[in-house]
């Protein structure tokens, strides 16, 4: 499955490639045309004046003008299907690289690591070779943040995951439509601050234009009657001084609030036209599943639709930007007090869709970041599955379940499965056997299914729950906090959580290791027992073999499992593969003996 999936892109590209040399032939053969045409005009014009005035090379020249402006027209077209069809050439060869893992140029998503700063440490949510590097394909800021958030925070109501699952579902299905976005997508040049000044333009109390609704009917009016009247000398040409500076007045006395709409709005005119187009392809889409078809309701509004409304505010903008043109800008405002105008009509555009943009763009991003999981589901679907949400206390099921970001030719699935509250499992294991990465896996699965995504695993039953956990600590000379102390403030953050939140996964990795062996033999042992007090759920890989022993103090809670080390012909062999049972064997002082460190 995966060879077809690389066989789609690789026909797309070819396909790309040769529509691409035809397009690129046209424009050529047009260039040729508008040269042509254009000393045609200038050679017609000369043989006009040449000959007396005929005016049959006047009429030929005109002709020929209007063909050369045809032509420009043809240009602009052909010249833009060039760069969307470069576009999706680009998605294509995006989408073979993130087939064979190479993503590393892609973007890290550090700046949302503020999220939640312990879960995208301890799991490489974002970063260099991060989920979110492996997963992005938004190709709006709001779609990116949108994604990063939800990695970041777990999704609990069942009924909305499983919606999003038949959306991601009826997507995967759709490349051409999440192709398109994309490639749209990559005329978009954000300076991230587009929706936050539109939503603060529309947040601003009304403006109280009654008097410049009266004004922008009544002074055009009367300047059209003055000119009139000086046009049949019942006024004097002088007069119009009057008129002139009338309206230049009014104009001027609103000049401050005309700019603060102009400064707000105005540089993201070029952005929301963008928008628009992405928005288009949403509305005209026909979806079957129920959460796309309420994301896409949200873009009509009384028959409606948003792409229609935003276009009128793109225009609304580019007409604001007349302002920078000093002379047609004095003649429009001496004659129709034009800014008034424009102001007026940006006022009542916010009063009619004011309660709309918010929905509007929820549905861009939403719909930009189910985009970036379709894919993912495309690209895997030979290796991942959609999981089923348990309505048991706890459960976590998955069989032959690997870590997404692991090249299949690399990956060692597992199956594990995890019941009811309390459970823990204690995972032992010698050093580089396996244990960490399994934590990563059980996590990014279970994050992925919380996301309505497909995760990497033959089957996959869960039920939605928090995720705490404490892998990555880092000391603080800032806050003058040690390692061990602060290890110890992130399992306080975890016992508080588990208390109010009873429905915890509390996934822990080597704790402790800032004490000597029998403290923090105690120390595991007493978290353990606490969190088994609270009904948790957790899982705790350790070297420490001797907290195995609580299996037997909490039978059918606690469990043991492990992964083991085989020493054939003086080289350590790792399967990788969840062992039941304690482990017995050990690498660091072999490893040590053949580094050389030891003897």
């Amino acid at each position: 499955m995966h060879s077809s999936v690389e066989n789609y892109y690789s026909q797309n590209i070819e396909n790309l490639t040769s529509f691409l040399k035809k397009i690129r032939k046209t424009i050529a053969w047009l260039y040729l045309a508008r040269l042509l045409t254009f000393l045609l005009v200038i050679a017609f014009i000369v043989l006009f004046i040449k000959f007396n005035n005929n005016s049959i090379y006047l009429i030929f020249s005109l002709i020929t003008f209007i063909v050369f402006l045809l032509l420009v027209k043809f240009d602009l077209i052909f010249s833009w299907k060039e760069k969307f069809n470069t576009h999706k050439m680009v998605v294509n060869e995006n989408e073979l690289k993130f087939l064979n893992h190479q993503y590393l140029d892609r973007p890290t998503g550090d700046e949302y690591t503020h999220l939640n700063p312990h879960l995208a440490a301890d799991f490489d949510i974002f970063g260099k070779a991060s989920l979110f590097q492996y997963l992005n394909r938004c190709s709006t800021v709001a779609g990116k943040t949108r994604l990063a958030e939800g990695l970041s925070h777990s999704h609990t109501d069942p009924t909305l995951i499983l919606k999003k699952q038949q959306s991601i579902k009826e997507l995967s299905g759709k490349q051409n439509l999440s192709q398109d976005f994309q490639a749209y997508g990559m005329f978009i040049f954000e300076n991230g601050n587009e929706i936050e000044h539109l939503q603060a333009w529309l947040n601003e109390t009304d403006e109280k234009i009654k008097l410049l609704k009266i004004l922008n009917l009544v002074v055009p009016l009367m300047n059209l009657i003055w000119y009139i009247l000086v046009a049949l000398g019942i006024f004097s040409i002088s007069s119009l001084g009057l008129s002139i500076l009338l309206s230049l007045a009014i104009v001027g006395f609103n000049k401050k609030r005309i700019g603060k709409a102009h400064d707000q709005l105005g540089k993201t005119a070029k952005t929301f036209e963008k928008y628009t187009a992405l928005i288009r392809l949403i509305e005209n889409e026909n979806f079957h599943s129920d959460y796309l078809r309420e994301l896409q309701q949200k873009l009509t509004v009384n028959d409606c639709k948003a792409s229609d409304s935003l276009s009128e505010l793109f225009k609304l903008l580019n007409s604001f930007d007349i302002r920078y043109n000093l002379i047609v800008s004095f003649l429009l405002n001496a004659i129709l007090i034009f800014d008034i105008q424009v102001f007026c009509r940006m006022e009542k555009w916010k009063t009619k869709h004011k309660n709309s943009i918010a929905s509007w763009f929820n549905t861009l991003s939403e719909t930009d970041m189910l985009i970036s999981y379709a894919s993912h589901a495309f690209n895997n679907q030979a290796e991942v599955s959609y999981p089923n949400i348990s309505e048991a206390e706890f459960r976590f099921k998955a069989e032959e379940m690997g870590h997404p970001l692991l090249h299949s030719n690399v990956r060692i699935n597992n199956t594990v499965e995890l019941n009811g509250m309390p459970a823990v499992m204690i995972i032992t294991g010698a050093n580089m056997a396996g244990k960490s990465t399994f934590l990563r896996t059980m996590a990014i699965n279970l994050i992925l299914g919380m996301n309505g995504a497909p995760v990497c695993a033959k089957s996959f039953v869960f039920s939605p729950c928090d995720i705490l956990s404490s892998i990555k600590i880092q000391d603080s000379l800032a806050n003058n906090e040690s390692y061990f102390y602060a290890e110890l403030l992130r399992l306080k953050e975890i016992i508080e959580h588990v208390k109010s939140h009873p429905k915890t996964f509390v996934i822990l990795d080597e704790i402790l290791r800032g004490t000597n062996t029998r403290d923090k033999q105690l120390g595991s042992l007493g978290l353990l027992e606490k969190l088994i007090s609270q009904h948790a759920v957790v899982i705790l890989a350790t070297h420490d073999v001797s907290i195995g022993e609580l299996e037997k103090k909490y039978p059918g809670i606690v469990t043991n499992h492990c992964f083991e080390v085989e020493l054939t012909n003086d080289q350590l062999i790792f399967d990788y593969k969840l062992k039941n049972g304690i482990s017995q064997k050990l690498n660091a002082s072999f490893l040590m003996e053949k580094m050389g460190i030891m003897s």
